[in-house]
């Protein structure tokens, strides 16, 4: 299963990781160093573009979501992106306590995890 995981982390590294499960956790990239073997989800604001402790990163570059200091501004293209990617669950800790909808695990499908985001955009 590929899912989303939200990083509540401070500070955190990204919004968060798309994680598969049957992968190995850490990896060596190209210059032989121990690098997180899953997809980085950052935005302007939070995050870096090629974070070099991920083995791939995605950057979601906006000056609006920087000035208003949350991804809200590129939801839309983080939700589709997801889509692309096959994600379908999302992993959202805080948010499995206030909203139905989540398993045991705190993990909602990606269709409840947008309908829930779209409701603060």
């Amino acid at each position: 299963m590929k899912y989303f995981s939200i990083d509540y982390r401070s500070p955190p590294s990204g919004m968060g990781q798309i994680i598969e499960d049957l992968e190995i956790e850490t990896i060596l990239d190209r210059s032989g160093n121990e690098v997180w073997n899953c997809t980085l989800i950052t935005y302007s604001g939070c995050g870096s573009e090629n974070d070099p402790d991920y083995i791939r990163t995605k950057h979601f570059s906006s000056q609006a979501a920087e000035e208003a200091g949350w991804a809200g501004p590129v939801m839309e293209e983080i939700f589709q992106f997801l889509r692309d990617q096959g994600v379908t669950q999302v992993s959202d800790s805080e948010l499995s306590y206030e909203e139905d909808g989540a398993d045991d695990f705190g993990r909602f499908t990606l269709d409840r995890w947008i309908e829930i985001m779209r409701s603060y955009l």
